[in-house]
């Protein structure tokens, strides 16, 4: 039997005006409850990680957005079944989406100065698709429109993610794996 280091990276989110705590909490509470719902999801045998591994697989383009459309359906479903309220239902989808194609899971969220998400990526590969995606921009995109849907006219959301975070998960999943790359933040 082996054993995996798995580390978690803190994603922060930081406005550039004064949110009010209770947004805040609403705000972190519905990433949350959706996270436990996604997660509660990804069982061996269901659909959505039937769709995701068909993701994986060497498909058309049309195919992937088929296959994307039907992981959005999923997840919005299991997010209405589970209590998240309407207006917050197709934002969360796309965020859970997003991460999902990409192996990543959000396995804690808390606020405070900032809205910190804590993002598993079980693999070095899904931690450098995270950082692809952050780099690209898709991350923020996708959580700036998720909050658009608490703080209605937020002016600016920066996402921060600090190196030393980021080179200690690379490390640990390098160490995991047996693998050497260098620093990439």
């Amino acid at each position: 039997m082996s054993c995996v280091t798995i580390d978690i990276l803190p994603v922060h989110l930081e406005f550039a005006i004064q949110v009010a705590r209770a947004i805040e909490e609403e705000c972190t509470e519905s990433f949350w409850q959706a996270a436990h719902i996604v997660c509660r999801m990804k069982t061996p045998h269901s659909n959505v990680v039937a769709l995701l591994k068909k993701l994986t697989q060497d498909v058309s383009v049309l195919e992937k957005d088929t296959i994307r459309g039907l992981l959005k359906l999923e997840i919005s479903t299991a997010l209405k079944e589970g209590g998240i309220q309407l207006r917050f239902i197709d934002r969360l989808t796309q965020v859970f989406v997003v991460m999902s194609m990409h192996d990543i899971e959000l396995v804690y969220a808390t606020h405070g100065k900032s809205i910190v998400l804590y993002l598993r990526c079980l693999s070095l590969e899904s931690l450098l698709k995270l950082r692809e995606i952050i780099l690209s921009g898709l991350l923020l995109r996708v959580l700036r429109e998720a909050i658009k849907q608490f703080i209605q006219t937020p002016r600016r959301i920066r996402l921060v993610v600090r190196a030393e975070d980021f080179n200690t998960c690379l490390y640990c999943l390098n160490s995991a794996e047996g693998k050497s790359k260098s620093e990439l933040f």
